[in-house]
């Protein structure tokens, strides 16, 4: 459990290293002094609060007890050291239950002319584990070892440029101050640390610990288990907003979903309803759109024998599946066929397919012609203008005499 500990000291002292190359801690410090300096007198006192101690001095043979608080210490009272321990203990109680907060931090306070300052450079590099250097670098700093000083350290400024570190060391021998910590445990409860005061008796301590980790009072940081149990709380309602979020985006997908679904349906049944309206429409216009789109054949009867001289008559007439005509014929001129076809209002494009040869047998020229009818060949051409889309145009068949059969 200790090497965890440590190991987790390192890593904080690491990060409050990187914490401190950066220009966060002096921007905060400003901008901290700026904010308080708006507060009221009451309110800036309220935040000086969390500086409040309770320091104890030895001056002779008895402990003078302070109430530091803020910028400002005040005595408390006096505890004689000749007395029996019982006694000691019982006014240090009573001393302490005359405080708004009993439970303020204790550190013993000695003289600054008591402890040995001195002024190291170092590495920038040695920040990470600054105390475990100057713990090596004692021997070589001050005349005692490390494990006969209680120490601690401030760092006094740090070279960007050069990368070296200007550290103030202060340090006290063991020796001087264990006898008195054993006086002073017989009276009072465990200290949180040592410190120096910073202008004489009953000015301020220095803000230092010499005293080592392992003697120092193991608080519970109520506050930090407040902090941990309100983040847990907050981590909790975060994550039972974030199920609640999706479980309403979720209802309301499924929601949308159904409705969807439903408009799907709708429109399924919309289209079905529509396409089975369209056939039986066509199926009810079928025979008439028949009707109107197949050409009558006495139609084509009838132009055939306005337009073909009597010198001609036809041997065959074919009209196939398309509605294209065939006509196979005599005539004494087959050419002129072609000229009198085209005049023709219910036929269209005519030509002749092959060559025209004279017969041996009637000394007339055998023809073979293809046709179409000119109401559906606009029709065609009209849908390839217009679109797939387009209607076939309706066409008047043209009218004469019934022509007998060739």
């Amino acid at each position: 459990m200790s090497s965890i500990t440590e190991a987790l000291d390192i890593q904080l002292a690491r990060l409050r290293t990187r914490y401190a190359r950066t220009p966060l801690p002096r921007f905060f410090a400003w901008w901290g002094r700026e904010l308080v300096a708006l507060l009221p007198v009451r309110w800036r006192a309220l935040l000086a609060e969390r500086t409040d101690a309770l320091l104890i001095e030895a001056r002779g043979r008895e402990l003078v007890l302070w109430r530091q608080s803020g910028e400002r210490s005040a005595e408390l009272g006096r505890i004689g050291l000749d007395g029996p321990a019982e006694t000691q203990k019982a006014e240090f109680a009573r001393l302490r239950s005359g405080l708004d907060d009993p439970d303020l931090r204790r550190f013993y306070c000695i003289g600054a002319d008591r402890a040995l300052h001195r002024a190291i450079v170092l590495p920038a590099a040695a920040e990470d584990n600054l105390r475990q250097v100057l713990a090596f670098e004692m021997d070589r700093q001050t005349p005692f070892k490390a494990d006969q000083v209680y120490y601690d350290y401030r760092v006094a400024s740090r070279t960007a440029a050069e990368r070296n570190l200007h550290v103030e060391l202060i340090v006290v021998p063991r020796a001087q101050l264990d006898a008195e910590l054993v006086t002073l445990a017989a009276c009072a409860a465990p200290l949180d640390g040592v410190d120096c005061w910073r202008a004489g008796s009953g000015s301020q301590r220095a803000g230092l610990n010499l005293l080592s980790a392992e003697r120092r009072f193991k608080r519970k940081n109520l506050r930090l288990r407040l902090n941990l149990l309100l983040a847990g709380a907050a981590m909790v309602l975060l994550v039972t907003c974030m199920l609640l979020s999706l479980s309403n985006r979720e209802s309301a997908l499924a929601a949308m979903s159904t409705e969807v679904e439903k408009a799907q349906n709708d429109a399924k049944q919309v289209a079905a309803l529509r396409k089975t309206l369209t056939d039986t429409i066509e199926s009810a216009n079928f025979l008439s759109r028949k009707k109107r789109e197949t050409p009558l054949m006495v139609a084509l009867l009838n132009d055939l024998t306005e337009r073909l001289p009597d010198d001609t008559y036809l041997e065959r007439l074919n009209v196939d599946d398309k509605n294209k005509i065939e006509l196979q014929g005599l005539s004494d001129d087959a050419s002129k066929l072609i000229g009198l076809l085209q005049k023709s209002e219910v036929l269209t494009n005519p030509s002749v397919q092959g060559t025209i040869q004279p017969d041996p047998r009637t000394k007339k020229d055998r023809f073979n012609i293809n046709l179409e009818f000119r109401q559906i060949a606009d029709a065609a051409a009209a849908k390839v203008k217009s679109g797939p889309s387009g209607e076939h145009a309706g066409g008047k068949p043209g009218g004469g005499k019934n022509a007998p059969g060739s």
